[in-house]
């Protein structure tokens, strides 16, 4: 029973914001009581689109806790700042709903399990490709089938000059963390580990092909990892001239499948999910976020395990972690 009208704080109001508050003002439990960028005018628009009349607009983010009686925030705010915005937000009691990553590093991930350790409040990664349709559809398939055994998958998605330059902060190990592999190929990774278990190791390479002079990080990376449960390839590049697409393919004992979103092919035969889910943004995002975030606030409603934890989120950016220090050799996760 959803009796409990949360008050919530959505910070950075950019790109994906709009998945957010669609999901956010479609709650009859929430209530967003703030909004949050350093450039108010964002903020002020985002008020507007979503008649959140009498909004409080901030642009300190820790001026806002501070004055404001929070029960969550959802961060969707540059890579750099996931790890400290959250650990504030922890240190006083307040729930999160994190976009990914979850930070940019190992050091990084063991600061906020321990802040979330000392907390009474949780935390839930964003990973909403895990509860598309056509997701939940391939698990139910292969663990039928006794589970994946090997997978693989492509990314090829156009980012160009512009898309780097204009952020501020994109494009640069400091503030991003790194380039294809933690920005877009993170969502995959994490697929990866949704259906062959914990990572071991992996064996990568990474360059930067069309975008030299521009970016300090890669804009393509392709490797080797073990799982668990199997191995998996994949190649990851956003120096593609095309549109944005991204295929996982898996395969257990009997069973081919192919997620290409919203789309799924088993074993030859493709049910497209188009027609009857909600996208906001690009069909490449997925429509799981809406799905995910009731989850949220039903686990902080009752107390249970958050969707997506931390404990289970940090394998994908270990993943890739371990991938830029590779070098083309087998390195430990």
């Amino acid at each position: 029973m959803k009796s409990k009208i949360f008050n919530v704080a959505l910070v950075g109001c950019g790109t994906i914001a709009p998945n957010h508050l669609n999901a956010l003002t479609s709650m009859k439990n929430v209530r967003v009581v703030a909004l949050c960028d350093t450039v108010s005018e964002r903020s002020k628009e985002m008020a507007q689109k979503y008649s959140l009349e009498g909004v409080g607009i901030y642009t300190d983010y820790y001026k806002m806790l501070a004055e404001l009686s929070l029960d969550a925030v959802h961060i969707a705010t540059p890579h750099y700042l996931h790890a400290p915005m959250t650990i504030a937000a922890l240190e006083r009691d307040i729930n999160v709903f994190l976009e990914k990553p979850m930070c940019i590093s190992e050091e990084e991930i063991e600061s906020l399990i321990v802040a979330e350790k000392k907390s009474k409040a949780t935390v839930c990664v964003c990973f909403q490709n895990r509860f598309t349709s056509a997701v939940k559809l391939a698990k139910e398939t292969l663990e039928a089938d006794g589970g994946a055994t090997s997978a693989h998958f492509s990314l090829f998605w156009k980012r160009d000059e512009k898309y780097y330059v204009s952020s501020g902060w994109r494009g640069k190990r400091a503030t991003e963390g790194g380039g294809v592999m933690i920005n877009q190929a993170i969502h995959s990774l994490d697929m990866l580990t949704l259906f062959l278990g914990k990572p071991s190791a992996v064996c990568a390479t990474t360059a930067n092909h069309h975008l030299k002079g521009v970016i300090d990080v890669e804009d393509s990376c392709e490797g080797v990892i073990r799982f668990e449960r199997g191995v998996a390839n994949f190649y990851a590049t956003t120096s593609s001239l095309g549109t944005d697409d991204t295929t996982v393919t898996l395969r257990s004992k009997n069973h081919h499948v192919i997620i290409n979103l919203p789309n799924i092919t088993i074993d030859g035969v493709t049910t497209c999910f188009e027609n009857e889910d909600n996208y906001v943004g690009k069909k490449c995002y997925g429509n799981g976020h809406v799905a995910l975030i009731d989850l949220f606030y039903d686990a902080i409603t009752e107390g249970k395990k958050s969707p997506v934890p931390l404990e289970e989120a940090k394998h994908a950016l270990k993943i890739l972690l371990a991938a830029y220090k590779s070098n083309d050799t087998d390195t430990l996760i």
